[in-house]
């Protein structure tokens, strides 16, 4: 079988992981990475031995796909294109910098039906899929994002660098309309949100509470989901998903807990694995553009709330 070609566009920080999956998968080839940096160019060219290229345009007709690992403010303009010219596109999160780029690329990747996934990647991880078998109706979710400082990534806040992972993952596990937001939050180290809070009230009476933070000395990924009878906490980063659940023995309620910590957890490897299955075989994205779209929503939302 023919190998996609594939090309990373933008090999900052992650987009070199990107283009390390890429090589590693059995059914890509990388056919280059695109970047204006030349310096960044040429070590990826020797550690990788692929192509380089300076301009995105230059490598339309060489791919089949690319991924798309730029500064939001570049994710429309640069999607349009290749979607134009037919071509499967990944982009990095957040789907784009407004709602009407992202309905646009949406409408258009439908009428060229061609994939269109959007890379929010704790969809990936090993620990939120087991979590997500056995969540049937959240009544309470709570989830901290922090991180230490860095210069990367504040060319947008906080909600849209780190809270809009939340929003994605509550959104995949809560099936209801949202009845009220609140949100507050301050700037301290840039001229944007570096710490937010938001409270979500679902109609079905759930109700979330996200809290993220780019100013911190320690970088923390939790969630913690209570249910009737039952209460996970999930690490992220450590990969490890605990469970509480109330059981009754001999008319006694006593409390069964369990660990469970999973090895090899790499949701950049499966979550490009899966846009290359959805290429091949023509299957929905599982974060498609309507979820992308749906977390900028509401990430533009509570900061418009906080600005306010």
């Amino acid at each position: 079988m023919r190998k996609l070609k594939v090309a990373v566009i933008g090999i900052g920080y992650l987009g070199k992981f990107h283009a390390e999956k890429f090589i590693k998968n059995k059914y890509t080839d990388l056919v280059g990475v695109v970047d204006i940096d030349q310096k960044k160019c040429i070590e990826i060219k020797n550690k990788f031995n692929t192509n380089t290229f300076s301009n995105y345009k230059s490598i339309v007709d060489k791919v089949d796909a690319v991924s798309i690992v730029v500064p939001t403010n570049l994710h429309y303009r640069i999607a349009k294109y290749f979607i134009e010219n037919n071509k499967h596109v990944f982009i990095e999160k957040p789907f784009t910098d407004s709602i009407l780029k992202a309905e646009k690329l949406e409408k258009l990747s439908k009428e060229k039906k061609i994939i269109l996934q959007i890379g929010h990647i704790e969809r990936f991880n090993k620990g939120f899929l087991l979590l997500n078998n056995r969540i049937k109706k959240p009544l309470f979710v709570e989830c901290n994002r922090i991180s230490p400082f860095k210069v990367r990534g504040t060319e947008v806040d906080v909600i849209m660098d780190l809270m809009i992972h939340d929003l994605d993952i509550i959104f995949s596990l809560i099936k209801s309309k949202i009845k009220d937001i609140k949100a507050n939050g301050v700037e301290v180290l840039t001229n944007s949100i570096d710490i937010a809070h938001a409270r979500i009230t679902f109609n079905n009476g759930c109700i979330c509470n996200l809290s993220s933070s780019r100013i911190s000395n320690k970088v923390e990924r939790k969630m913690r989901v209570f249910q009737k009878n039952e209460y996970f906490s999930l690490d992220y980063q450590k990969c490890i998903l605990e469970s509480y659940k109330k059981i009754k023995n001999d008319n006694i309620n006593s409390i069964f807990k369990e660990q469970k910590k999973f090895l090899n957890n790499d949701p950049l490897n499966e979550e490009i694995k899966s846009f290359i299955n959805c290429i091949l075989n023509n299957k929905k994205p599982i974060v498609s553009a309507f979820d992308g779209k749906n977390a900028l929503k509401y990430a533009i939302t509570i900061s418009q709330l906080i600005k306010k």
